[in-house]
């Protein structure tokens, strides 16, 4: 079953606010709340994008259709998602998952409510492009093939590729390895799905890993909300 139908969708320079990027939410909207209204962030001209896993392993997973509705709040599909609208729950595999994984809201719901969830989980695109006045930033969730510029990524992306997919919903070579060549083609790219060493935002060349663990709850872990004036500085 295909995941998303969309494969990337394209946003143009903010002419009237700023562009914010948020890492893994898994949940933790009471926290991307408090961040937001730290941030003085203003949902008549501002915009919030993240890298996906909006859902599971934090307390508030069953809030994220009220975001997904929001006119200023655009996400990339992440693996969770993924997951939601390719793996039944009846199955061996899918109870693993939906009780390993934090996935247990999820079985809770009432088949109404897990069609209202999967229909907004398969608008999500794969990709996100966000023009700055910096340069060009690439969304996505998990990472990019070695050796693949952007416009070849997403092309591949657009021809169904299996693996580059795979790569994209769940790839962690760039950052568990020693991985530091730009992707070129693009100024800038932002992905979470692999939880930072030290909770820290890790940059490989020109590419930015925000997944700072803040359903972990711990002293050192929390959501990483960045400006993308932030990616340029």
């Amino acid at each position: 079953m295909q995941a998303s139908q969309t494969v990337i969708k394209k946003f143009s320079i903010n002419q009237h606010g700023r562009d914010f990027i948020v890492g893994d939410i898994h949940g933790c909207f009471d926290d991307l709340d408090h961040e937001l209204n730290r941030l003085n962030f203003n949902d008549q001209t501002d915009r919030l994008f993240s890298v996906g896993d909006l859902i599971d392993r934090g307390p508030g997973s069953d809030k994220v259709l009220n975001w997904l509705n929001q006119p200023w709040f655009h996400s990339c599909l992440g693996n969770h998602e993924e997951m939601i609208l390719t793996l039944p729950a009846e199955s061996a595999e899918g109870q693993n998952w939906y009780n390993s994984y934090g996935g247990d809201w999820w079985l809770t719901l009432d088949p109404a409510a897990k069609d209202a969830f999967r229909t907004a989980f398969a608008k999500l695109p794969l990709v996100i492009e966000l023009e700055t006045h910096h340069g060009m930033v690439g969304l996505v969730h998990a990472d990019i093939p070695k050796g693949l510029d952007w416009p070849r990524f997403v092309r591949l992306l657009k021809m169904g590729d299996l693996d580059t997919r795979k790569t994209a919903l769940w790839g962690r070579s760039r950052l568990k390895r020693f991985i530091s060549s730009p992707v070129k083609g693009i100024h800038r790219v932002v992905c979470g799905h692999t939880v930072t060493p030290k909770r820290k935002i890790v940059t490989k060349a020109n590419v930015w890993f925000i997944e700072t663990g803040a359903f972990l709850q711990d002293d050192i872990a929390g959501l990483t909300v960045l400006s993308t004036e932030q990616l340029f500085e």
